[in-house]
């Protein structure tokens, strides 16, 4: 076996292990919480892990095949991300004082 396989091997076996310490850090941050940001954000962690294994995994085999995946992959976590920010942010609207909940972290007043 050549130094260069050796190395090859050493290199993949460590990328793996780093990649598994940040998928069970984000699978951490989503069930910790405590609020939907933070479990926004384990979730895109979560799928950008993803995102790096498939296009590893692509590399190592010198193959193309799963680039649509990862586009639907990288689209799913850009729209998600959208929808939880549109729904925690305060309302735009003047009239509106605040008063509502938009997450369900929040209480409502006099509840």
């Amino acid at each position: 076996m050549s130094a260069a396989v050796v190395v090859m091997g050493i290199g993949i076996a460590l990328v793996l292990a780093l990649l598994g310490a940040t998928l069970a850090m984000a699978v951490f941050r989503i069930v910790r919480g405590p609020t939907i940001l933070d479990r926004m954000i384990g979730s895109d962690m979560v799928l950008t892990t993803v995102l790096v294994v498939i296009a590893a995994a692509m590399v190592i085999r010198q193959d193309l095949a799963g680039i649509p995946v990862l586009v639907v992959i990288a689209a799913t976590s850009v729209f998600a991300t959208i929808a939880v920010a549109r729904a925690v942010t305060p309302s735009s609207d003047p009239s509106d004082e605040g008063t509502d909940a938009t997450t369900p972290e929040r209480r409502q007043e006099g509840s």
